[in-house]
């Protein structure tokens, strides 16, 4: 935690005291609770939040990643809240070292977020990137993706079951979101996102980038005005060109529709983000833009004699 304080999304250790029994470590307050809790209460979220949530954790195990660090042990209980509802990592007892190309060994972690080669023995940074993706499937589904009544049962789970992304639970969810899940719980390793890959995501920078507030909108001849407008001018290279008042019209053509108690509409934002990640302005043009602003019950220690929680 000192190789990494710093860091704005990493709970700072304040004090460390030693007595004839103990060590004491006295960290940040995070009055908001674990993120676990508020899962908990709140259900599934919508594709902003949970896109939100994902960004904010991603960041810091890029940070930790770039630093040599890998956390083995990312979930919703270590995913602490401040007042402001900003996002901190704790809990860093499984934490270790890593240089670039180091195979781990060593089964640690939580049951329902360890990544399938963990269990055969050797593995890189990248189960942070599973455990993540793990946490983005139960913000959006309400579930963990990988469950079973009994460890053994979990454990064979995460080596076979095969994420089935036409059931009714994920209709309402957009494709864009289903293929940046996938990405992340993949079992090929090398083909398994970084970091840096998915805060390039499409479906990353279309809530946390995108210049078009993206609103749901409920019918389908505006959706069809949003793909005209963002297909009309295309360059040769294939990158999409939108000036500002095409811009203005998108936001516009959303913000009528918008209301905070439903979801976003999955084909908007498959449409707008896609599009998106290849949108060029020009400079001028960028400084007018106006930027705007079934419950998982899983609570255990990590600090076990088998290093592994005995919840899922």
């Amino acid at each position: 935690m000192q190789h990494l304080s710093g860091h704005p999304g990493v709970v700072t250790l304040r004090a460390v005291y030693e007595d004839r029994e103990s060590f004491h470590l006295v960290m940040e307050m995070c009055p908001g609770g674990r993120l676990l809790d508020q899962m908990i209460k709140e259900g599934r979220y919508t594709e902003r939040r949970a896109a939100s949530i994902i960004r904010e954790l991603v960041l810091v195990v890029k940070y930790c990643h770039d630093m040599g660090v890998v956390h083995r042990d990312i979930k919703p209980e270590n995913v602490l809240l401040t007042a402001s509802g900003k996002m901190k990592l704790a809990d860093f007892g499984l934490a270790t070292r890593i240089t670039s190309g180091q195979s781990l060994s060593g089964i640690v972690g939580s049951p329902a977020y360890v990544a399938p080669e963990v269990l055969t023995g050797h593995y890189s940074e990248k189960v942070d990137v599973w455990a993540a993706g793990v946490l983005l499937h139960a913000l959006l589904v309400g579930v963990l993706p990988f469950q079973g009544n009994s460890l053994e049962a979990v454990f064979e789970a995460i080596k076979s079951v095969k994420l089935d992304f036409s059931t009714e639970i994920w209709g309402s969810i957009s494709k864009l979101a289903r293929d940046l899940i996938g990405r992340m719980l993949t079992r090929d390793v090398t083909k398994r996102m970084t970091a840096d890959e998915i805060l390039s995501h499409p479906w990353i920078i279309f809530y946390s980038e995108s210049p078009v507030k993206t609103l749901p909108v409920k019918s389908t001849g505006r959706e069809a005005a949003a793909r005209v407008v963002l297909q009309r001018k295309r360059a040769d290279n294939g990158c999409f060109t939108i000036d500002f008042d095409e811009l203005c019209s998108l936001e516009s053509l959303s913000q009528r529709s918008y209301d905070d108690n439903e979801n976003d509409d999955t084909g908007l934002v498959d449409v707008l983000a896609a599009a998106i990640s290849r949108v060029r302005i020009s400079e001028p043009k960028r400084t007018r833009l106006c930027v705007p602003a079934g419950p998982i019950q899983q609570s255990c220690s990590s600090n076990m004699k088998t290093k592994l929680c005995t919840a899922f």
